[in-house]
């Protein structure tokens, strides 16, 4: 998840200031006419839009932090496959230097009964001699 770049928040807070003017203009005006009772209904108003402000907040931080998670969640989900494809190399190299190892035992035998095999031959030729 990448941060806010200062163009994204100074968008964020224009918006805010001008939702926050919409609500309170018409409340300005109320307050203002010739009844006396646009004030108590002006601080209604403006406790309700504090009330849906702050849910819509809430609401807004409830969407990042699942967003937050699925995020982590696939990150971990991309580790375990690394995980698994590492171990899964790690076991062909295994079974690879064993397969080498048991081919260079065979060469080993093999050269050994070589050697006697030349050994032998050097002991008749010394005899024929």
């Amino acid at each position: 998840m990448r941060a806010r770049t200062t163009k994204d928040t100074a968008i964020i807070c224009t918006a805010g200031v001008i939702a926050l003017a919409l609500i309170l203009v018409p409340f300005e005006l109320k307050s203002n006419g010739a009844d006396g009772g646009g004030n108590s209904a002006a601080l209604v108003w403006l406790g309700l839009a504090g009330v849906l402000a702050t849910g819509l907040v809430q609401w807004f931080r409830y969407l990042t932090a699942n967003k937050r998670a699925a995020i982590e969640q696939g990150g971990g989900e991309r580790y375990r496959q690394l995980a698994d494809e590492y171990r899964r190399l790690a076991d062909i190299a295994i079974t690879s230097q064993e397969h080498t190892d048991l081919k260079l035992t065979a060469v080993s035998a093999q050269l050994d009964y070589l050697r006697e095999q030349n050994a032998s031959l050097q002991k008749i030729l010394k005899d024929v001699e």
